[in-house]
């Protein structure tokens, strides 16, 4: 199979996974044992990465690095930590993987399965493969329609399919968008 081929179809694993996956948020107690230098060393190695990249496909940078900083917990959790894996992007074909147990959410009833996620080489090809859900058939429209990336993140949730499952996606940007200008100011 072909590498862009590879890279789409690890995109819709991870839009699937967004879609499907009844994944319970990071508690509050684990995002407060992070500190600000930690918190700020994360997102001074993100940055210049999601910069690039957004500025690349037509998305607000802050927008990429909220996302990423929300949805690893900083970068402390392991899945992005080891393996670069800053979505929960699910390993497709021969892709290297690491097996964690998750809870699998369908109408309404949840369930323990196992989830074989994808293993990336560096900072940049995770957030090269997280990049590819925003170009996808379902949230291309959105492409270079605002450098605000609150307002981002409320285009992602105005269709069908939203990106996130999360109540209250936006807000929780917002919140961590906060957190990030706090620290970089």
């Amino acid at each position: 199979m072909q590498k862009k081929n590879k890279i789409l179809l690890a995109g819709a694993g991870a839009l699937l996974i967004l879609l499907f996956l009844g994944r319970k948020p990071i508690k509050r107690k684990i995002m407060s044992k992070i500190n600000d230098s930690q918190k700020l060393d994360f997102i001074n190695k993100l940055l210049p990465s999601a910069q690039k990249i957004g500025k690349n496909i037509g998305v607000p940078p802050f927008f990429i690095l909220a996302q990423i900083c929300l949805e690893s917990a900083f970068g402390r959790s392991e899945l992005s930590s080891k393996y670069f894996n800053f979505g929960g992007i699910k390993a497709v074909g021969s892709q290297p993987y690491k097996k964690y147990i998750t809870t699998e959410c369908k109408a309404g009833v949840c369930k323990k399965v196992y989830q074989n996620f994808a293993i990336y080489p560096n900072v940049e090809a995770g957030l090269l493969a997280q990049s590819k859900i925003y170009q996808n058939r379902y949230f291309k429209q959105y492409l270079n329609k605002t450098s605000n990336p609150v307002q981002y993140a409320k285009l992602l949730q105005s269709g069908t399919p939203k990106y996130a499952t999360a109540l209250n996606y936006v807000g929780a940007i917002e919140g961590t968008l906060k957190d990030i200008n706090r620290l970089l100011t």
